[in-house]
This record gives C-alpha cells, sequence and structure tokens, in this order.
C-alpha cells in the first residue's frame, strides 16, 4: 500500500498540515489511513488527543522503536501510510524516504524556504542512488494566497521547472480552515461555515490536493 512521507528540514514548512488534511481527507473517503508522527514536536499526537472522529489515523512511534519497521507493518494492515518526519535532514528521514512511494515536499513561496528544500531533495538523490530505485516525489506549495501571486512566488515556480523538480499543481493555500484544524484538533468535515470563514473553498483545496496525490501515486506505482 503506498507510503507517502511530508519531508522537509525546515521547520514551519507546513509538514503536518500537509499530512493532517490529506490523511482526514482519505479517511473521510472512507479509506483506510495511518499517519505516523515521527516529529518530537508531536503536533499531530497532539491533534490526536482531541475528539476527532479520525483522531486514531495517528500513530506515535514507540520509544526505541525502529521507523522502517512500523512503516513496514502499517503497510500491511492499511491502504495509505503518511509520515510526518522530523524538520532534519537527518538519518529518520532518510529511512522514511527509502520506503516512500511518494515525497511531498511541502514549503511556502518563499526564497529562503526553497534553498532549504533543496536539502531535502538532495537527501532523496542520495536515497535513489542507494536503493537503486526512483523515488516519485513533488513540492507542494503551502500558505499561497487563491488570490493573488506574488513575483517572489512567480520566480520560485519558474526557477522548480527550469531544475526540473516536479511540483504539485494544487497547493495548499493560506486558509482559516487549516488552522482551525489544529486549534479544534478536528478534520474538515468536523468544522462549521459559522464558526470558520472559508470552509467550503478550503474543502475544494483539499479535494483537489488529495485527487492530486492519488493521480501521482497511480503513476509511480503503475
Amino acid at each position: 500500500m503506498p507510503v507517502i512521507v511530508a519531508a522537509n528540514p525546515k521547520g514551519g514548512s507546513g509538514k503536518s498540515t500537509s499530512c493532517i488534511v490529506l490523511g482526514t481527507t482519505l479517511a473521510a473517503r472512507g479509506a483506510t489511513v495511518r499517519i505516523i508522527d515521527a516529529d518530537p514536536q508531536r503536533t499531530l499526537g497532539r491533534w490526536a488527543e482531541g475528539k476527532s472522529i479520525h483522531r486514531e489515523i495517528v500513530t506515535t512511534p514507540r520509544a526505541g522503536e525502529d521507523l522502517t519497521d512500523l512503516i513496514d507493518t502499517l503497510a500491511t494492515e492499511v491502504q495509505f501510510v503518511i509520515i510526518d518526519v522530523q524538520g532534519t535532514a537527518n538519518q529518520e528521514m532518510a529511512a522514511a524516504m527509502s520506503r516512500a512511494d511518494l515525497v511531498l515536499i511541502p514549503m511556502q513561496a518563499k526564497t529562503a524556504d526553497a534553498e532549504v528544500a533543496t536539502r531535502a531533495i538532495g537527501l532523496l538523490r542520495s536515497q535513489e542512488k542507494l536503493f537503486k530505485r526512483k523515488i516519485p516525489h513533488a513540492i507542494i506549495f503551502m500558505r499561497t494566497s487563491p488570490i493573488i501571486v506574488t513575483r517572489e512566488e512567480k520566480e520560485i515556480r519558474e526557477s522548480i521547472a527550469n531544475a526540473g523538480i516536479p511540483r504539485f499543481k494544487a497547493g495548499l493555500n493560506e486558509r482559516t480552515a487549516f488552522s482551525h484544524m489544529f486549534a479544534q484538533k478536528a478534520g474538515l468535515g468536523e468544522l462549521t461555515p459559522a464558526e470558520t470563514n472559508g470552509l467550503i473553498a478550503a474543502r475544494v483545496n483539499a479535494e483537489a490536493f488529495t485527487a492530486e496525490v492519488i493521480e501521482v501515486l497511480r503513476k509511480g506505482i503503475a
């Protein structure tokens, strides 16, 4: 079953957001999902302490537990395994990448983020050489405006395209709903329009991103 890793050495890049949006959207569709919160900050672990109907999709590794063993076990039990790894280009990130059917590289459309994201791509390339296989991957822009594309964002998009780095068409925009998912420890389907502005647009955004992930996986696994 597909293993999806969200990786970027930069903290605050949007790894946890991309994981929880993707995981809960898949779960709401009826898929069986486990999100491994391998980041010491335990952002997703804290989210799972709430009352969401999807809270059991989050798994936190036990102390001393081998991450690759956990990934391999869960991949035999559920349809999708998603891993939120530590925001450091370390051995754990490399181990997760070694099992990945798809690596998401979340980043904001900022020059500083783009420079750091190249470290994740460099680590991915080393894993490809080590395991002698291509690892499908793509950048996903986070917290972008759905209305205005800044000059900096245009330049970064062009630079990524020129470098031949794949990028998702559907980024996750700056949406109140994505912040409320963590504040209320809920899935998008559990939030209400009365409390969350732009909820419908956020759901459409999440569905578009999830559909594109599934499309990329199908092409990569076929």
